[in-house]
């Protein structure tokens, strides 16, 4: 799973981006979007004093950040709890922030329930309760909870259609089975920023992320898309937290 272009917005929202380098409210040297040393495997970098940076390597590193250190603290998790991509916006935002979701999640063992409610209680700094983080950490909470619709626009012209999904055992169509395997992949790749190379092979990661929908959406798990798959891709449902 990748953030989406919400959860980075969040993120972005509540860090503001700053080409020069400054001292945040607990005297951390900070520039970009929330940078700081501890990004030095990413930036390549020592925050400090006078350092200044383009625009675009402000992006840059927040995208790199997020990859390379921030996804893979939630993604640790995901056989546990199996998160939609509203949970795993909220809690890469929260990774950026506080620095992972261990300590939030007691290690994997509370469960989603608790998690919501624990996201609040991370509002301080030096000790202290901050404005700022009282209102990231209830942005954070709200997208946690915030159930999952899975839809389509009025016009989406990849959007499955009837006779052309893969049916069965995921192997056996009527006509064109790669175009249809990549049709699916595209679909995938939309509904769950699957991340699948459209290439029309209906192999292990194609599988993993037809599990994952199955999954989300309480599904019997057996990596086939059928008629089910279908009906979630294509109509207006919620997804099981």
């Amino acid at each position: 799973m990748r953030t989406s272009s919400r959860g980075i917005q969040l993120i972005k929202s509540f860090e503001g981006c700053h080409l020069t380098a400054y001292k945040d409210a607990v005297g951390v040297w900070t520039i970009g979007w929330g940078i700081t040393s501890a990004d030095k495997a990413v930036t390549g970098k020592t925050i400090k004093s006078g350092l200044t940076i383009t625009q675009p390597t402000a992006e840059k590193w927040l995208i790199e950040s997020i990859k390379q250190r921030y996804e893979p603290k939630v993604e640790k998790y995901e056989d546990i709890y199996h998160w939609n991509q509203n949970q795993f916006d909220a809690l890469v935002s929260f990774a950026y922030n506080i620095g992972s979701i261990d300590q939030l999640t007691a290690n994997g063992t509370r469960d989603k329930a608790t998690i919501a409610r624990k996201i609040l209680e991370y509002n301080k700094a030096g000790g202290r309760v901050l404005e700022g983080l009282a209102r990231r950490r209830k942005a954070e909470h709200d997208l946690f909870c915030e159930p999952m619709i899975v839809g389509y626009p009025g016009y989406f012209p990849e959007l499955p259609k009837r006779g052309w999904y893969i049916k069965g055992d995921g192997i056996k169509t009527n006509t064109n089975l790669k175009g249809q395997i990549k049709r699916v992949q595209r679909v995938l790749n939309w509904v769950l920023n699957a991340d699948l190379v459209v290439d029309g092979m209906y192999g292990e990661k194609t599988v993993a992320a037809v599990k994952k929908l199955q999954k989300m959406a309480g599904l019997t798990v057996n990596g086939k898309f059928g008629d089910k798959c279908l009906g979630v891709c294509k109509e207006y449902k919620k997804i099981v937290r």
